[in-house]
């Protein structure tokens, strides 16, 4: 009898020891989970006034937009990860484009270009640049982005603002309607 008494004590312990395991594993699962998630800023328009002095220089602030970075990244990862699971963000591209250029009026007025974001939990702005912008007619500038630089700061806010600047080659007579737009590479683990 005492026989029959230790199997299903055997059992027992084996069921339990079966479930720990399960656990164990459904947390490594888990902990596999890595999405890397393409998220652009939304298209913000900024309006620079026409310029006269040429070699200077000047800055005007885009405006700010709110990105709901959490409800972002539950979107794209079926609401198993949020905000607190971002590893990395890197930007992929900054692009900015003039509405209504004219042969008088477009990016080859500028010999330098620059555009900036920050958001608030970041208020340091992060800068890219076009330093020897050449002089030829363009209504769209890539600025080039380091792709290695670690951004992940400026994500956990949900606010954001954005600058466009410049120095001038050549004035400007009209008032020119640009669009900025940053892109990047969220990689989040949970």
């Amino acid at each position: 009898m005492k026989q029959v008494k230790l199997i299903p004590s055997m059992a027992i312990i084996a069921t339990v020891a079966s479930v720990f395991t399960l656990q164990s594993c459904t947390k490594g699962i888990s902990n596999l989970l890595r999405y890397n998630l393409a998220m652009q800023s939304g298209e913000v328009t900024v309006a620079i006034p026409p310029m006269t002095n040429s070699g200077s220089g000047a800055t005007v602030d885009a405006g700010s937009n709110t990105i709901n970075i959490d409800s972002f990244i539950k979107a794209h990862t079926a609401g198993l990860m949020g905000v607190a699971n971002i590893q990395s963000v890197k930007l992929t591209s900054c692009t900015v484009n003039i509405q209504d250029a004219s042969v008088s009026n477009n990016f080859a007025n500028f010999q330098s270009c620059n555009a900036a974001f920050s958001s608030n939990a970041e208020a340091t702005p992060y800068e890219v640049n076009i330093p020897s912008n050449p002089d030829t007619y363009a209504t769209t500038l890539s600025m080039p982005v380091d792709t290695t630089t670690e951004l992940k700061s400026y994500l956990t806010g949900n606010q954001f603002n954005y600058s466009l600047g410049g120095k001038l080659r050549r004035s400007t007579t009209d008032t020119l309607h640009c669009t900025i737009q940053f892109k990047f590479n969220i990689r989040v683990q949970g």
